[in-house]
């Protein structure tokens, strides 16, 4: 367990208050990150690399090599037809042509540097349905796939820290056993000649459901701590799963550059993490908080130096935004010299001994910097949320679904999850959220059911019925799924107080008990990826298997449930009950960029559900109108407006933003 050392002691005390926590993984789902993966554009890719020599390349200028191998299984029987086809300037298809299959608008080849030459592609989508609509399991080699495609062998014992870089187009459906979960793109390293690959890497975890990387996407695989200064190396492109198409081109290896850090995923730990306190105690990640609940918060990473010189003076730094502002800059130790294919773990870079504790409401925006005398590397953003009334374990970042109905032979009627969402003070809650998948069908059942955290009995013992301190049952009707959520009300109709929740519990249990009626109503809830859940923080039960667990093995499929607590402060709820949620979350909609001439940007922050947004010219004109579903990045074209002054306004129900927008 990561911080073992840290949290040895903390532990022990949580195992007792939260129960017997149940660390079983669940059958039948596996999920690898892109850790040691980096995606690159050509232009990236010629200020990083331009001035390297390939070890080893291959642009398909004459087809696949005769000392490759390729083959592949179509519904699990070996087909000679299931296998990666070579689309050249004498083929037909020829290399004009990218994937032939049903469900393509159009037939786009990859974009590589050498696509001109020719390039390979596996088309899932065609060999399944020989590009008829419909025509599902009719083509010459049914889905699923399992296809792989190997090099020859390649002697790298001169070089030690190496990079596989390629360029790739690929649409995603679903991974190994139609799992949606996942992705079907892997590239798997031997350095015995192919007798075995002990070394696989999950490539396009972050490319959603029927969604594609560009054209043109550079894949940047860290290969040096799998096969550098081996002299038997085969690199194997494997295809697993269901559909659309994976096409590949333009393979190399090269030796690294000499200044270049990377973060790295270490003995199971993550490459970057954030702990929640207080202090050290395994608190739940609480993505969403209120300010009276805000406690410190601290970071770490794993670093890996990737380059072949050393790196002297290595750091971690975090910084913290609140929107364009910079709220506290957080510094680790300083590693005075990291040497070449070194990793340094998060025992040595960390900011534990200075936490960040929010201390008023807001979007805050996160910031990891891996920095040495010679290299800056920065991480995405993530964000972290603080308001007056909202509390939930996840960031505001809809990843996948899961629940009744998303595993037939698992889950089905009477499955439940849990969220542990932990207090540093006394709350009153007044209501829950729970948000749905968008297949999710009116007629399901939903309860949720609030236990103080010892109500947990452990693998097959349930809940403690005498702890349970808020209840709701609702059949799930078609305003909810217009929605995309089901409140539940746990007010006294008398007093129109909450419940109390105590910090004395030091934490509650928020459990989803879940009937699709099996099968008939579709249901399942939206899960958050953004960071792994604390240990012990939640759970499922997965009535087919009559048994409790901690979620998939090596998986982040079930992790931090969109279940969000409507609560105040008990010593002061008048203070926060005629604040609405809905009120709170259409101020936090953002629009950018103002001024604009093509597009603008709405970011709809917490908000969920349909919203009305109107363009009006200053005469009061609606010049157009559009019905939207919230998410982080929805467009709205202004290209056919004229220059000049307008106001947009964003309405859900009684609800209303307006923002000024000038048009270029």
């Amino acid at each position: 367990m990561k911080n073992l050392t840290l949290f040895a002691a903390s532990l022990a005390i949580s195992v007792a208050a939260f129960g017997q926590n149940v660390e079983r993984t669940a059958p039948n789902v596996r999920m690898n990150e892109d850790a040691p993966v980096r995606h690159l554009n050509p232009a990236q890719l010629a200020a990083f690399y331009g001035a390297e020599t390939p070890v080893w390349s291959q642009d398909f200028a004459n087809g696949i090599p005769t000392t490759w191998l390729n083959s592949g299984l179509a519904n699990g029987t070996s087909d000679p037809d299931a296998v990666w086809e070579y689309r050249g300037t004498a083929t037909t298809p020829s290399n004009t042509v990218g994937s032939r299959g049903a469900y393509m608008a159009a037939q786009t080849p990859i974009n590589s540097a050498t696509a001109s030459n020719g390039f390979v592609i596996f088309d899932s989508d065609f060999l399944d349905n020989a590009g008829v609509a419909g025509n599902f399991g009719n083509g010459i080699a049914s889905a699923p796939h399992l296809a792989e495609l190997t090099t020859e062998m390649i002697d790298l014992s001169s070089y030690a820290v190496v990079d596989l870089i390629f360029t790739q187009y690929y649409r995603r459906f679903a991974g190994p056993g139609g799992s949606q979960a996942v992705p079907a793109t892997y590239v798997d390293f031997s350095t015995d000649g192919g007798t075995t690959f002990p070394y696989s890497v999950t490539l396009n975890s972050t490319v959603a459901v029927n969604s594609s990387t560009a054209a043109n996407d550079v894949v940047v695989v860290q290969a040096g701590s799998y096969v550098g200064g081996q002299d038997s190396v085969k690199v194997r492109f494997r295809f697993d799963g269901d559909y659309y198409f994976w096409i590949i081109d333009d393979l190399s290896i090269v030796n690294t550059p000499p200044n270049r850090m990377a973060f790295t995923d270490w003995q199971g730990a993550p490459s970057q993490d954030i702990i929640f306190g207080p202090g050290a105690s395994g608190s739940s990640k609480m993505g969403i908080q209120t300010l009276k609940q805000a406690r410190g918060v601290t970071f770490d990473c794993n670093a890996i130096n990737s380059g072949t010189n050393s790196q002297t003076n290595v750091k971690l730094q975090m910084k913290i935004y609140d929107g364009a502002t910079l709220v506290q800059t957080l510094n680790s130790t300083t590693i005075s010299t990291l040497a070449a294919g070194d990793t340094a773990n998060y025992n040595q870079l960390n900011t534990y001994s200075t936490a960040w504790t929010p201390s008023a409401n807001g979007s805050y925006s996160v910031v990891y910097g891996l920095l040495s005398d010679s290299v800056s590397v920065y991480s995405d953003t993530t964000s972290m949320f603080v308001n007056d009334s909202l509390m939930s374990m996840d960031f505001n970042s809809w990843d996948n679904s899961i629940g009744a109905s998303t595993n037939t032979t698992q889950w089905g009627d009477g499955a439940q999850m849990c969220n542990r969402h932990d207090l540093v003070d006394d709350e009153m809650l007044f209501a829950a959220k729970v948000y749905l998948s968008s297949l999710t069908q009116s007629g399901a059942i939903l309860e949720l059911s609030v236990y103080d955290s010892s109500a947990f009995l452990g693998n097959n013992g349930g809940w403690d019925a005498n702890k349970l301190v808020a209840y709701g049952q609702k059949v799930i009707s078609s305003s909810d799924t217009a929605l995309g959520f089901v409140r539940f009300d746990f007010t006294d109709p008398s007093t129109g107080r909450g419940v109390d929740l105590e910090q004395s519990k030091g934490a509650y249990f928020y459990n989803l008990t879940m009937y699709d009626n099996q099968g008939a109503n579709y249901l399942a809830i939206r899960n958050d990826q953004t960071w792994a859940k604390s240990a012990g923080s939640g759970y499922m039960y997965l009535a087919a298997l009559g048994s409790w667990y901690s979620g998939y093995s090596g998986s982040l499929s079930y992790n931090n449930l969109w279940i969000r607590g409507i609560h105040c402060p008990a010593s002061s709820a008048a203070a926060c009950m005629g604040i609405g949620v809905d009120e709170q979350a259409i101020d936090q909609i953002a629009m950018s960029p103002n001024p604009a001439s093509e597009f603008i940007n709405l970011d709809f922050g917490l908000a969920v559900g349909d919203y009305n947004v109107s363009v009006v010219d200053l005469t009061g004109k609606v010049m157009k109108s559009e019905l939207v579903r919230a998410d982080a990045n929805v467009s709205i074209f202004i290209g056919d407006l004229n220059a000049g002054m307008y106001m947009v306004r964003v309405q859900k129900g009684d609800d209303v933003k307006t923002m000024k927008l000038s048009v270029l």
